[in-house]
């Protein structure tokens, strides 16, 4: 165990503050499904770069979907997820690249301010649905799969996209947990391939395992015990949060 504490590159203050980050970004990710790795990158990178907090992020969402997937099996859409998916082998590549050749800061900037302005605009007025057709959750899941290999920020894509249709919020919820463990599995191995996962990432996974547990537990809870509507608000008031957040934090930087 010391081992392990000894290989996360932080000093006791700074372990301490990412627990609380990742216990936060626990929470978020039992709640609404998506928002952990936007919580997640915009709290570290106030200790790390923002190419190694992506690539920790990513790793945590596979694991947190594996911890979730019992209980939201029977919810999740199964076409969406597949068409989905496809979109995602599609996008992600684009966005790894994007991530090791661009300027990350810049896109995490533009992604943030775009999900703040949608979101807030849609928490005013939230009339117009649209049908879920395969054509459209591939599109939205291209764009989604370039923003998540570049910023790890496609959970706050997917849901603001999918909020404009008739898809019911615990089935959104469903899918997209089911749609990160997929997705990002594949982001990992691109990025195993591209040389951008260090070996303390994985002493900072084995030591974050509880809080992430713990958090998602928490976060389960509140998200059973919630009516629809306090559900779909919450969550665009979770998007508008993080969005700002995360857009002050990279300005700030």
């Amino acid at each position: 165990m010391i081992d392990l504490l000894s290989g996360l590159d932080f000093t006791a203050a700074e372990a301490g503050f990412a627990g609380a980050v990742l216990a936060l970004a626990a929470f978020v990710r039992g709640y609404s499904g998506f928002g952990f790795s936007a919580v997640l990158v915009a709290g570290l990178t106030f200790l790390i770069e923002p190419v190694a907090a992506v690539p920790l992020a990513i790793v945590f969402e596979v694991v947190a979907s594996v911890f979730q997937a019992p209980s939201i099996w029977r919810e999740v859409r199964w076409r969406d997820f597949w068409v989905l998916l496809a979109s995602a082998v599609v996008g992600n590549p684009i966005g790894v690249a994007l991530l090791t050749r661009a300027d990350g800061d810049v896109l995490r900037s533009v992604t943030f301010a775009v999900l703040l302005v949608l979101s807030l605009a849609m928490l005013v007025s939230h009339r117009g649905r649209l049908v879920s057709t395969p054509v459209l959750l591939f599109t939205v899941g291209i764009v989604a799969g370039v923003v998540n290999g570049a910023t790890a920020l496609s959970g706050l894509v997917l849901v603001l996209a999918i909020s404009f249709t008739t898809i019911a919020v615990a089935e959104m919820r469903a899918t997209l947990i089911v749609y990160f463990f997929a997705s990002n599995a594949v982001v990992i191995g691109l990025l195993a391939v591209d040389g951008s996962i260090a070996g303390s990432l994985w002493n900072r996974v084995t030591v974050g395992l509880p809080l992430l547990a713990v958090g998602i537990f928490v976060g389960s809870k509140v998200f059973r015990r919630s009516t629809p509507e306090s559900l779909r608000r919450g969550t665009l008031g979770l998007l508008i949060a993080v969005s700002a957040v995360g857009l002050v934090r990279m300005l700030a930087l």
